[in-house]
């Protein structure tokens, strides 16, 4: 029977809508939403020894990643950052300039004093007399958006053995973020968070660190003829490292060991399964930092860290497969810049080196200031390659600041070891730099000192104004290493970008994976996942 024409339109206007229907359903079902999302960042990490390691890597940690997700072979995060400030990146999707975060320690202006980038005095410490908070995180971070997406029905912790690290990955709005105490071991938190769950306090009061660190060692995992390009000295002479209570600083050499990592590992699956997490209608987001960070380490340590961590993140996954009831878990995990560089060559090497002295360079400047100025307080402090200038004082004698800056810039350009130098006013011009908007964005002008001074590779810069544990810095070294990043989840494809990625989009890929809004200050749009 032939239909009318305004049936036959109808009959067609029908078959399209039951068609677009349809695809809308598979779509809808199509997109997949993971009940738990693990964030991990790994301090240190390069991918040149995840190739080096590949074979030997287990198909459940390292391996998984880097055959069944988005694998980055390379994340630019631009000069100068160190691990906290690169992880503020990384969450918050945007540079120091814009969230607040340019390094692990900070230096103020107007008063001269250093602190470290997120103590906060309003806040109280549980385990431990630290102070901190994620206040000074000036933008939204992943770990927030991730709570206002669920109305904060979902639960979100950050586990670390660095506060900072875990609170950059905690956010705001965490449920608690959690890290190894130095002076005690403990597991510590603060009341900026709502949370210090039993899973947490009980390792404390049960199975306290304390109690435990002289019966733990750090050796070679395998055997020594396993490990790839290792010398015949390193093969007879093994490493071995202990803690006991006799050295003072047992706790933060622990930390920042592989054993550290294990332990941060054994409380992430405890939490996992004490709260519950992936395993109802509410997803839930777990982020924990481990660090590969290992300055003055042999190839021989380096190696096995990278495999006992290769076997904590197998761990990992594998409780986070079996709790995720409702779906497969969402994973990135990304690198950061090391926290320092290498030991000085051996002398015998002949490699050129030598030691810039903070000490001698404020004197020899104040005495060049007095001599040219005038007697004064023309230098107010150092912190991290930075000289700041009174800038009070140099203002009320009427002499121009930029003037001053670029002069103390010329004198100090002329010391041993100095390679740059640079003044504020021209970083924030752009004038200068490999890539002048990157060392821009770089900074944040709040805490950035007047000049900034770059000391030859190979040189070690010594800190003797300030004597700490940490004011012997490493050897510096150019050459930048290949950072890693892997996303993988029920909505990303395996696929593997060789060329760098700016370190700004990692924070809205992951947004767009979990189908979340990307933190306030993205500025660069998602990869393709798939």
């Amino acid at each position: 029977m032939r239909l009318p024409k305004t049936d036959k339109t109808n009959h067609s206007l029908l078959c399209v809508l039951t068609t677009l229907l349809a695809t809308l359903g598979l779509n809808a079902q199509s997109v997949q939403r993971s009940p738990l999302v693990l964030g991990i960042i790994v301090e240190g990490l390069q991918d040149d020894y995840l190739r080096l390691l590949e074979p030997q890597l287990s198909e459940g940690g390292f391996k998984r990643l880097m055959n069944k997700g988005l694998s980055i072979n390379s994340i630019d995060f631009g000069p100068g950052l160190d691990p906290t400030a690169a992880a503020a990146v990384i969450y918050t999707g945007a540079a120091p300039m814009v969230n607040g975060i340019p390094a692990e320690q900070i230096s103020t202006p107007a008063t001269n004093l250093t602190t470290k980038v997120l103590v906060d005095p309003k806040c109280i410490g549980n385990f431990t007399d630290e102070t901190f908070s994620a206040k000074a995180i000036k933008v939204s971070t992943l770990a927030d958006e991730f709570r206002i997406d669920t109305e904060g029905d979902g639960m979100v912790y950050a586990i670390g053995a660095d506060p900072q690290m875990a609170l950059v990955a905690a956010g705001h709005a965490a449920n608690g973020a959690y890290w190894i105490y130095d002076h005690t071991g403990n597991w510590a938190s603060t009341t900026y968070y709502k949370e210090m769950p039993a899973s947490v306090s009980n390792r404390n009061y049960l199975t306290p660190l304390h109690s435990r660190l002289d019966t733990i060692k750090w050796t070679p995992s395998r055997p020594l003829d396993s490990y790839p390009l290792i010398s015949r000295g390193e093969r007879n002479r093994p490493f071995r490292h202990t803690y006991p209570s006799k050295q003072f600083d047992r706790f933060t050499r622990f930390k920042n060991t592989p054993p550290g990592n294990t332990e941060v590992t054994d409380l992430a699956l405890d939490l996992m399964s004490t709260a519950k997490m992936g395993r109802d209608e509410n997803p839930d987001m777990l982020n924990i930092v481990y660090t590969l960070s290992l300055p003055g380490a042999t190839r021989l340590e380096t190696i096995d860290a990278y495999l006992r961590l290769d076997r904590d993140l197998a761990r990992l996954f594998s409780t986070a497969d079996r709790v995720s009831s409702a779906g497969a878990p969402t994973i990135f995990l990304a690198g950061t810049p090391s926290r320092g560089g290498m030991s000085p060559d051996d002398p015998k090497w002949r490699v050129p080196t030598g030691e810039y002295s903070i000490k001698k360079a404020m004197s020899l400047l104040e005495m060049y200031l007095m001599a040219t100025h005038g007697n004064g307080d023309w230098v107010t402090g150092y912190n991290n390659r930075q000289f700041f200038l009174n800038r009070k004082y140099i203002t009320d004698r009427g002499l121009s600041l930029s003037d001053f800056r670029t002069e103390v810039a010329d004198f100090l350009a002329r010391m041993a070891g100095v390679s740059n130098v640079f003044t504020i006013d021209d970083i924030i011009a752009a004038r200068v730099g490999d890539d002048p908007q990157a060392l821009k964005r770089n900074i944040s002008v709040e805490h950035c000192g007047d000049v900034i001074v770059e000391v030859n590779p190979g040189w070690v810069i010594v800190d003797d104004n300030n004597p700490t544990p940490n004011s012997r810095r490493p050897a510096e070294r150019n050459n930048a290493a290949s950072i890693p990043a892997f996303i993988m989840g029920p909505n990303v494809s395996a696929t593997k970008i060789e060329t760098p990625v700016d370190a700004r989009a990692i924070a809205p890929t992951v947004a767009h994976t979990i189908r979340i809004r990307a933190p306030n200050a993205s500025s660069v749009p998602p990869v393709r996942t798939n």
